[in-house]
């Protein structure tokens, strides 16, 4: 079984955008590489987004560096994190576990200022909400909502309570 890579080894890979190419001298920012959530258990959301995806995490790795503190501001922080790849786009979701400072559990409710969600464009709804709710994700309506375009919308949560959305195109 080949060793898993040190994190000075891991290249996320970019997008032309996310290098820079197509940047006009007003606007430095590129591509959006990645979305990151905070989780309680690695282990258990790894299991969730595994299946919820159909693949597995591309990295995983502990991390504890001196710079890594700089970049979030908690000197001496460690983390456990886990890189996905995102279906038909060239996003990473980051999946981070906090060991150290310790988090805490917060108010998950997507009115409270700062709540962000993952929204997924699916072809069948009911048959992706029914996978869902057998891994365990807990729906916030009794089940699909049309949309005033025709389409349909639901959001759900993970096991930490974040919140992911799907939605289907109207026919």
């Amino acid at each position: 079984m080949p060793s898993k890579p040190q994190i000075e080894e891991i290249r996320l890979p970019q997008t032309d955008a996310a290098r820079g190419s197509d940047l006009s001298a007003d606007n430095t920012i590129g591509a959006v590489e990645h979305i990151g959530f905070t989780v309680s258990d690695l282990d258990g959301s790894i299991l969730f987004y595994t299946a919820l995806l159909g693949n597995g995490p591309f990295y995983q790795a502990t991390e504890g560096r001196p710079f890594l503190g700089d970049v979030v501001g908690y000197p001496s922080c460690r983390v456990r994190i886990a890189f996905f790849s995102l279906p038909n786009t060239p996003i990473f979701l980051e999946l981070l576990e906090y060991l150290q400072p310790t988090g805490r559990i917060v108010e998950m409710e997507t009115h409270n200022t700062g709540i962000a969600h993952l929204c997924f464009l699916v072809t069948d709804l009911d048959s992706e909400l029914q996978r869902i709710t057998a891994l365990g994700a807990t729906l916030r309506s009794s089940g699909p909502v049309d949309r005033p375009d025709g389409g349909r919308a639901a959001y759900f949560r993970d096991p930490d309570g974040i919140t992911v959305e799907m939605q289907e195109a109207p026919n």
